[in-house]
C-alpha cells in the first residue's frame, strides 16, 4: 500500500510538471512556428503548423527590419553593463562582508533600499541629469541606469555568498603576505563563481530584454536596442505581425541560450549561501 501510494504522488508531481513545462514552453514555441507563415495564414490558421518553411520574414526583419543593428547595440549595451556590474558589485560585497568596518551594515541597507525603488519613478530625474550632462542619446543615458538598477540584487545575493566563506581562508593569505586586492582577485573571486554567475545572467536578462531606458534616452533610430527595434514593425496603417514574431524569436533567442547553460549555476548560486550558512 505504501509503495501505490508513493507511485501514485510521483504520478501527480510528474504531470503537475509536465503540465508546467508544456505551459511554459508552448508560446515560445508557438512564436518559433508562426515565424514562418505568412501574414494570410497567420490569421487563418494561428495555430496549425506552417504549410512551407520559409526564411522569408527573418530575411526582411533583418534587412528592412535592420534588427541586425539593433542586435549589436543591444549586445554593446549588454556587455558593457554585465561585466560593470558584476565587478562594481562584486567589489561593494567584499567591502561591506569582508572587511567589516564600522557602517558597512548602514551602507548595505542603503544599497537594498534601491529594491523598493521603481525605475519607472526616476526616469523623469534621470533624463534632466542626463541632459545637464550631454549624454542623452548616448549609449552611457542607458548603460548608467542599468548599472544602478541592478547593484542592489546583486550585492543582496553576493553578500549572502561572502558571508559563508571561511574568514580563516583569508587569514591565512594575509599571514603568506596578500594584499586586500590580491586576496579578492585570488581568493574570494574564483570561489564566488556560482554567485558572479547568477549575478551576471540576472543582470544580462534585465538589460537584454530592457525597453523603458533605451525608448527614453536615446533618439537615434541607429543607436537603438533590439526591443526598441521592434516597435519598427508597427506601420501607420498595417503592421508586419509575422516580420516581427521573426524578429522577437531572434530577440528571445540569446536570453534562452544564456539562461539553458548556466541555469545550474544560477540555481547553486542562489542557494550557496543559504546552504553552507
Amino acid at each position: 500500500m505504501k509503495l501505490q501510494g508513493k507511485n501514485i504522488k510521483l504520478t501527480i508531481i510528474y504531470f503537475i510538471l509536465i503540465f508546467f513545462t508544456v505551459l511554459f514552453l508552448y508560446p515560445i514555441i508557438w512564436l518559433f512556428l508562426n515565424s514562418f507563415k505568412s501574414n494570410t495564414e497567420l490569421f487563418d490558421s494561428p495555430w496549425s503548423f506552417p504549410a512551407l518553411l520559409s526564411l522569408d520574414n527573418y530575411k526582411r526583419a533583418i534587412i528592412f527590419g535592420n534588427i541586425g543593428r539593433y542586435f549589436i547595440n543591444s549586445l554593446i549595451v549588454t556587455i558593457i553593463v554585465v561585466l560593470l556590474s558584476t565587478v562594481l558589485s562584486a567589489m561593494a560585497a567584499y567591502g561591506i562582508e569582508r572587511l567589516k568596518w564600522k557602517k558597512s551594515k548602514l551602507v548595505l541597507s542603503v544599497f537594498l533600499l534601491g529594491l523598493t525603488i521603481p525605475s519607472h519613478a526616476t526616469i523623469i530625474p534621470l533624463f534632466s541629469m542626463f541632459n545637464s550632462i550631454r549624454i542623452n542619446n548616448t549609449y552611457m543615458a542607458v548603460i548608467i541606469p542599468h548599472i544602478v538598477f541592478t547593484l542592489p540584487i546583486s550585492i543582496f545575493i553576493l553578500t549572502g555568498f561572502f558571508q559563508s566563506i571561511p574568514l580563516e581562508m583569508e587569514e591565512a593569505a594575509f599571514m603568506d603576505g596578500y594584499s586586500i586586492p590580491k586576496s579578492f582577485i585570488k581568493i574570494i573571486f574564483p570561489i564566488s563563481t556560482p554567485s558572479i554567475v547568477t549575478v551576471g545572467v540576472i543582470t544580462f536578462i534585465t538589460a537584454w530584454n530592457d525597453l523603458l531606458f533605451p525608448q527614453i534616452f536615446l533618439s537615434d533610430p541607429s543607436m537603438m536596442t533590439l526591443p526598441v527595434g521592434l516597435t519598427t514593425f508597427n506601420g501607420r496603417y498595417s503592421t508586419d505581425y509575422v516580420g516581427m514574431i521573426a524578429a522577437v524569436v531572434i530577440t528571445i533567442v540569446p536570453s534562452i541560450i544564456t539562461y539553458s547553460i548556466m541555469h545550474k549555476r544560477i540555481i547553486d548560486g542562489m542557494v550557496a549561501g543559504a546552504v553552507k550558512g
